[in-house]
């Protein structure tokens, strides 16, 4: 393994030296070219007592205030993201903490303010390297050290989302033996597209509600006079999305008032969801029954709610998380 990373860490310094990214930006991750020690607790957001069957292992979202002054990617003590990052938990991955033990590392970051000014295939090539590397030498630690042979969720937020990506295509199929043993994963808001699957056979999109070892995403949106969002910078072609409240990879709308429907984190407020496929820029979103933007929902796209991708289903998530860990429990113990 450690092999590879040398090898993947001298092809993106090539690719850096193509002048894909500027000459400061690459001496900043240069810098920031050595190992976590995940043996210090306190490189790690939430270590569980083992009270559950399962696991959750959680990476987070961009979650740092980055200034000019700063490089592509920020460490691993970066103050910004340590007083950050224990909200977003508890916004996002505290829904799996009645029915799983949660574990979330720590990991350096990509400066979203400047990654996203790059295209598509050069953000790839970002996320594969340190914030990759990180995630990767933190799961490896929690094999090890936390795990215990139990069965596991994978689960992320955007940029979180965006390196479980390398995690599921690259690891697992590298390691059947513990591909095996993941339940499921919630990669939310980023893409997962068809094309992904096409390419990683191992991997499967999500279909219904107990179905297991597969992926689960979505990308939440607002719909305004029937338009969708003109833009969303973490949606690309072919992106999936499930129904967190049918649990189905379908067009059916589920009203508010569904009984499934159990409502947003804190307020228990219920809005409708409905997948649906924008033709223009070729991707499935799920479509929020929301009728205003929210002040702090900007910046992503037009109608984007981006931030709200766990909050709007927090509670729905937990359930169908128990749901999958009991019916992958239930076929490992016939």
């Amino acid at each position: 393994m450690k092999t590879f990373r040398i090898i993947r860490a001298a092809f993106v310094a090539i690719i850096i030296g193509m002048n894909f990214i500027a000459c400061d930006d690459n001496e900043k991750v240069e810098e920031q070219n050595y190992e976590i020690d995940y043996s210090d607790t306190t490189n790690w957001v939430k270590i569980s007592a083992v009270e559950h069957e399962a696991d959750v292992f959680y990476l987070y979202p961009t979650a740092w205030d980055p200034t000019d002054a700063d490089g592509l990617v920020n460490t691993i003590d970066n103050a910004s993201m340590r007083a950050k990052v224990p909200g977003v938990y508890d916004g996002q991955a505290s829904c799996f903490e009645g029915v799983a033990n949660v574990f979330a590392p720590y990991y350096r970051q990509l400066n979203a303010m400047k990654s996203l000014s790059y295209s598509l295939e050069e953000q790839e090539q970002l996320v594969a390297d340190v914030p990759y590397h990180d995630a990767l030498d933190a799961f490896e630690y929690y094999l090890e050290h936390y795990n215990n042979n139990r069965p596991f969720i994978l689960a992320g937020h955007s940029q979180g989302s965006n390196v479980l990506k390398f995690l599921l295509s690259e690891y697992m199929a590298e390691h059947p033996d513990v591909y095996a043993r993941m339940i499921a994963a919630y990669p939310l808001g980023y893409s997962y597209s068809k094309e992904y699957f096409e390419k990683n056979t191992h991997l499967k999109f999500a279909e219904g509600e107990t179905d297991t070892q597969v992926v689960i995403s979505w990308n939440c949106e607002r719909m305004e006079d029937g338009r969708f969002s003109s833009y969303n910078l973490v949606c690309h072609e072919g992106a999936l999305a499930i129904n967190p409240v049918s649990w189905n990879h379908d067009y059916e709308k589920v009203e508010a008032d569904d009984t499934r429907n159990l409502g947003a984190l804190n307020t228990r407020e219920c809005y409708s969801a409905q997948v649906m496929y924008d033709p223009e820029r070729k991707y499935e979103v799920l479509v929020v029954g929301m009728p205003e933007q929210p002040a702090d929902e900007q910046g992503i796209g037009e109608f984007a709610l981006h931030g709200s991708d766990y909050k709007l289903y927090y509670y729905n998530i937990g359930e169908n998380a128990q749901k999958r860990i009991n019916a992958y429990l239930s076929i490992k113990n016939k």
